[in-house]
C-alpha cells in the first residue's frame, strides 16, 4: 500500500514539474522566430511596389526579446518582414532612416482617422521609412482598407500579434518613432495629431 501511494506522490511531482516548466517557457517570448535564410536578404527598395508593398508578414528574430519598459532612448526590437517567396528583410536593416511603426486595425476608427495624415508624411519624404503594423487581421480584410487609403508604404501583418507584443502594445493606434541610430525616439498612443505628428518626425529626421 505503502509503495502504490509513493508512486502516485511521484507521478504527483513529476507533473507538477511538467506543468511547471511548460508555464516558464511560455513565460519567454511565445515565438522566438525561425531561421531566416541569408541568401534570400533584400533591400527595402526590393519590395514590390504599389499598395502594401507585397504585405510582408512579421516575424520575430530568433533571441529578440521584448522589453515591456520600453521607452524613449530604448533600443527599437528588431523583428523581419518576410514574403510569401521567403524574402526579407529586417527594422535593423533600415538603420540609417528615421523610421515609423504605426501598429493598427481595420476595425480601429481611431486608426482610420489618422492614417491620411501618416501616409501624406511618408509620401512627402523620400527617407521616412513608414512600418504600417495591422495587428492580427487577415490579409483579405487588410487589402480594402490599404485599398481605401493608397497604402503605397510596407503593410505588415502581424498575423499573431507577435510584434504587437514585443513592442508592447496596450491599444490601438500606437506609434513608434525611430531614429537613425535604432533608437526609440517617442512612442504616441492614439490619434496623431498633425502638430504632433511633425514634432515627432522633426525629432528623428
Amino acid at each position: 500500500m505503502y509503495a502504490i501511494e509513493r508512486d502516485e506522490h511521484l507521478c504527483q511531482f513529476w507533473l507538477i514539474l511538467g506543468v511547471i516548466a511548460f508555464l516558464l517557457a511560455g513565460c519567454g517570448n511565445g515565438n522566438a522566430g525561425t531561421p531566416l535564410d541569408v541568401a534570400k536578404k533584400i533591400a527595402l527598395a526590393d519590395l514590390p511596389t504599389g499598395v502594401g508593398r507585397g504585405y510582408p508578414a512579421a516575424q520575430l528574430i530568433v533571441g529578440e526579446k521584448g522589453n515591456p519598459a520600453l521607452r524613449a532612448g530604448s533600443p527599437a526590437p528588431d523583428f523581419a518582414l518576410v514574403l510569401e517567396d521567403g524574402s526579407h528583410l529586417s527594422l535593423s536593416d533600415l538603420r540609417g532612416r528615421p523610421v515609423v511603426i504605426n501598429f493598427w486595425a481595420t476595425w480601429c476608427g481611431p486608426c482610420r482617422l489618422e492614417m491620411p495624415e501618416l501616409m501624406r508624411a511618408a509620401m512627402a519624404d523620400p527617407k521616412l521609412v513608414l512600418l504600417a503594423v495591422n495587428t492580427q487581421e487577415a490579409r483579405d480584410a487588410v487589402e480594402p482598407f490599404a485599398d481605401d487609403f493608397a497604402m503605397a508604404t510596407p503593410v505588415v501583418l502581424d498575423a499573431k500579434g507577435d510584434v504587437n507584443n514585443l513592442y508592447a502594445v496596450r491599444g490601438l493606434p500606437t506609434t513608434y518613432f525611430i531614429d537613425g541610430s535604432g533608437a526609440i525616439s517617442a512612442i504616441h498612443s492614439g490619434v496623431l495629431t498633425p502638430p504632433a505628428l511633425k514634432e515627432r518626425l522633426d525629432a528623428i529626421r
